[in-house]
């Protein structure tokens, strides 16, 4: 189970792999490096369809992308912003668990991102499928269920 990692792992790191097992991933990071996004889908029939996603600054400086792959409308979207952010606010590490790979070498893209203290910084061309984000007081939201 994702969760059983997430709130365990300890590092100095800024940004660090704590847990790889078969397809999942779970890192551990502090809040400056995370960067949240609604996306207007323009390739949507629905006019109100906005992706979320969430990049992660690694420690390459580059972003990594969690997606969460269903389709959500702005007011969704914009909930699982302000759900995130109470998360990121109140805690000093984050965990995040998602379906992909992130040890594969990056491939620096044009897309580039701001980190508001980071700077910015482009796109590595990996991309997970968005699980789960909690901090170390056990603030938690899971990608379909909430708290």
């Amino acid at each position: 189970m994702i969760l059983a990692g997430l709130l365990t792992g300890c590092a100095t790191s800024s940004f660090e792999i704590i847990k790889k097992q078969g397809l999942t991933t779970e890192v551990k990071v502090v809040p400056d490096r995370i960067l949240l996004e609604c996306e207007k889908q323009t390739n949507s029939d629905d006019a109100d369809a906005y992706g979320f996603l969430m990049y992660v600054l690694d420690s390459n400086n580059t972003g990594a992308c969690f997606v969460q792959t269903n389709v959500l409308d702005k007011r969704s979207c914009d909930r699982r912003l302000h759900q995130i952010g109470k998360i990121l606010k109140t805690g000093k590490s984050i965990f995040i668990g998602g379906v992909g790979d992130l040890t594969s070498p990056p491939t620096f893209e044009k897309t580039l991102h701001h980190f508001h203290l980071r700077g910015t910084f482009p796109s590595n061309g990996q991309n997970l499928q968005f699980m789960v984000i909690a901090n170390e007081i056990g603030f938690l939201l899971r990608r379909f269920f909430g708290r």
